[in-house]
């Protein structure tokens, strides 16, 4: 028989919830203190400007200290090894409207200061270490540059080598651009001044030829050549002193010489020769002297074509090959010429003198190496004259391998060849001549121009005027 179980369910009891109010705080805001944020501000703009002034005080104390520790050590020093005041007193004694030290009293002090030897030496020495003492940064790095000091000095020639060869090889880029750059502009105004060349080669003046550019040509032709008119230069005819090998005036010449300090507006060709030798030198084509409007001989020069070494002085021009033909001439002179060989043939003068001296001079040509200049060359221009010299030379000949000139009208003045070393001087074609008198020789090769070879052709004499005005 089974006994029945009975379940027995207890009741739920839910406890009621109790919800406490929420108290809100209300929210307090702290006050910003920007005024105090100004300030700070306002103190670090102050202190950096500040600063600079006061690290450069600082320094100026500092330095002030060293130089007033060194030398009242070394003053020290001095007084304690060696008495300086006998020979000081006899040179600025001390004595003053305000104060007066007695020898006596400086004696006493120095006296008392040796009597204390040691002690001054080691003061004295103190001070003087003191101030460099002061300016060590760090004692790691003061060490490294006392180890370092030996090396130093062993590898100073190696490192001064080094240093050297850096500055030439800036220094030759610098140049070698330099000289690529003229190259290229020289190029530029080659191009810029091609129709101006082309008019001259079809023969038409240098005035005619402006003219027509001036007129026929664009803008932009006309503008280029314009501007290669401006520059100054033996290629363009333009009047001045060239130092040779010199493209351009040297205006440092220009500027000593008094004939052309004092006349800015000369217009001499004028060529100073230098101890660089010259491959050729070309003058063609041109008028000198009166022999057109508006020009005139220089004040107090007779030659209207002057080729010349210094005259009065040892210095000569050595020429290998001189050609002087076609040229118009008041007078021809040729003097003081040594050459191997002289060619005069064609000529037409109003009365000639040509003495053919004999000498023993050798063939000459001029070399240079590497460091011969090249040609010179210019035609069509207008000068009041032409002058190639040695300068200011005295003892130093200045060298040409060829020197041409050729079709040059000259009225006004005379043309005179002289101090001269030459290997073959050629005298042809010339016309030389003012004033119908056969008496005067107005071409004349005098005696002391001599040359182990002469060739002396067909060489007549005939009536003469100088030339129309051009």
């Amino acid at each position: 028989m089974k006994i029945p179980r009975f379940k027995i369910n207890i009741p739920k009891v839910s406890i009621p919830r109790i919800s406490m109010p929420k108290f809100r705080l209300p929210a307090f805001k702290l006050p910003k203190f920007k005024w105090w944020i100004r300030f700070l501000n306002k103190t670090k703009t102050a202190f950096n400007f500040i600063l600079p002034y006061a690290i450069g005080l600082g320094n100026g104390i500092l330095y002030t200290l060293t130089f007033l520790t060194v030398v009242t050590g070394a003053l020290l020093l001095t007084i304690t090894l060696a008495n300086p005041v006998n020979l000081w007193w006899s040179m600025s004694p001390i004595e003053t409207p305000y104060f007066v030290i007695g020898y006596s009293q400086v004696i006493t002090y120095i006296e008392f200061i040796q009597s204390y030897y040691w002690e001054s030496v080691g003061i004295g020495a103190g001070l003087m270490l003191f101030g460099y003492i002061i300016h060590i940064r760090s004692i790691k790095a003061l060490y490294e540059g006392i180890k370092a000091t030996p090396r130093a000095i062993l590898h100073s020639p190696m490192t001064f080598y080094k240093e050297l060869k850096n500055f030439r090889d800036w220094l030759f880029g610098k140049i070698e651009y330099l000289n690529g750059e003229s190259e290229k502009w020289r190029r530029f105004f080659t191009v810029m001044k091609s129709p101006y060349s082309l008019l001259r080669s079809l023969g038409l003046n240098p005035q005619m030829a402006i003219a027509v550019l001036g007129i026929g040509s664009t803008t932009a032709v006309g503008v280029g050549v314009a501007e290669v008119m401006e520059i100054r230069s033996f290629e363009n005819r333009s009047p001045g002193i060239y130092s040779a090998p010199g493209e351009y005036p040297d205006e440092e010449l220009e500027k000593l010489m008094a004939w052309r300090k004092d006349n800015p507006n000369d217009n001499t060709l004028r060529i100073v020769l230098g101890t660089t030798p010259v491959e050729e030198i070309t003058i063609s084509n041109v008028s000198v002297g009166t022999a057109y409007t508006g020009s005139a001989l220089p004040s107090g020069k007779a030659e209207a074509i002057l080729i010349e070494g210094k005259l009065g002085m040892s210095a000569r021009l050595e020429i290998g090959e001189l050609i002087f033909e076609r040229n118009t001439c008041k007078t021809l002179t040729l003097s003081d010429i040594n050459a191997y060989k002289v060619v005069v043939q064609y000529n037409i003068s109003d009365g000639q003198s040509i003495a053919q001296t004999i000498g023993t001079s050798r063939d000459l040509r001029i070399s240079g190496g590497n460091f011969m200049a090249k040609k010179l060359s210019t035609e069509g221009g207008l000068y009041d004259r032409i002058w190639l010299d040695t300068g200011s030379l005295t003892s130093t000949n200045a060298k040409i391998n060829k020197l041409n000139l050729s079709n040059i009208v000259s009225k006004g003045g005379t043309c005179v060849i002289r101090q001269a070393d030459i290997g073959l001087l050629t005298i042809q074609y010339n016309t030389t001549g003012n004033d119908q008198d056969f008496a005067t020789k107005e071409f004349q090769v005098q005696s002391s121009t001599t040359a182990s070879i002469w060739s002396v052709i067909d060489n007549r004499e005939v009536l003469l005027t100088e030339p129309d005005t051009q």
